[in-house]
């Protein structure tokens, strides 16, 4: 198993600046409250409307890691009311990167 970084940055489709952060506020809530990952973070630019979530993960390849963390942003989003099925209408996936955390790392 090894640990990776991960990180996904979503558009909302929400167009009001406080909704976006009432919505931000739940999901990092929520994104912190997961015990299955760590490092969690949770970034909002109000202007671009979107979210960028950092999850660090351990699995036992890339594949597995963007699935991991793909798993905790949907938990945390059903916490703000996105549920699963059908996040995706409300967050739309931009960006993914997936990276080894370096040996050592905690």
């Amino acid at each position: 198993m090894t640990k990776y970084l991960v990180r996904l940055e979503c558009a909302t489709a929400l167009d009001e600046p406080g909704d976006i952060a009432a919505d931000f506020d739940t999901v990092a809530d929520a994104l912190f409250d997961l015990d299955d990952v760590h490092d969690q973070d949770l970034a909002v630019d109000l202007e671009t409307r979107t979210l960028t979530f950092s999850i660090g993960v351990v699995a036992d390849d890339e594949f597995g890691a963007l699935d991991r963390a793909l798993g905790a942003v949907r938990t945390a989003l059903h916490a703000a009311g996105r549920g699963t099925p059908g996040w995706e209408r409300h967050y739309r996936m931009l960006r993914q990167e997936v990276e080894e955390e370096p040996i050592g790392a905690v």
